[in-house]
């Protein structure tokens, strides 16, 4: 009988272990890392809006890896990528994860959502903010 509930036990914690690795999962994985800004571009295409402008952006500001600025149905969109393979990066993109926000010589600017190594800044105001998050959330 030892035996028996021995066993169960070991697979109850077996299970558990395997339920809180990826329960540990969030939003910054490295399922798009792969992926530049300029690829987002060919997303809200792909969503069906009018990306009439792309110009690069210098992403030192905000601590990025790479950055580009898009005009999106008559608004424009920062889209900043963090290396989280970099440690730096990774840091910070956890600390605007958790703050929701990134401070642009010294103004706050929302961030909605971090996509795994991806933000986007600008949305406050933009009439396709959802779509734009939804195009960010599918992003990979």
């Amino acid at each position: 009988m030892e035996k028996r509930s021995f066993f169960k036990l070991h697979l109850l914690f077996g299970a558990a272990a395997v339920f809180l690795l990826f329960a540990g999962c969030n939003a910054l994985d490295a399922r798009n890392n792969y992926l530049r800004p300029v690829d987002f571009g060919n997303k809200l295409r792909g969503y069906g809006m009018n990306v009439s402008k792309v110009r690069p952006l210098d992403p030192r500001p905000l601590a990025a890896a790479d950055a580009i600025e898009f005009t999106v149905n008559g608004a424009n969109i920062g889209v900043y990528k963090y290396d989280i393979n970099n440690k730096a990066n990774r840091n910070r993109l956890e600390k605007i994860n958790k703050d929701k926000k990134v401070f642009f010589m010294g103004i706050p600017y929302p961030v909605y959502e971090v996509s795994g190594s991806f933000i986007v800044v600008g949305l406050d105001k933009h009439k396709d903010k959802k779509r734009i998050l939804e195009a960010l959330r599918d992003f990979k």
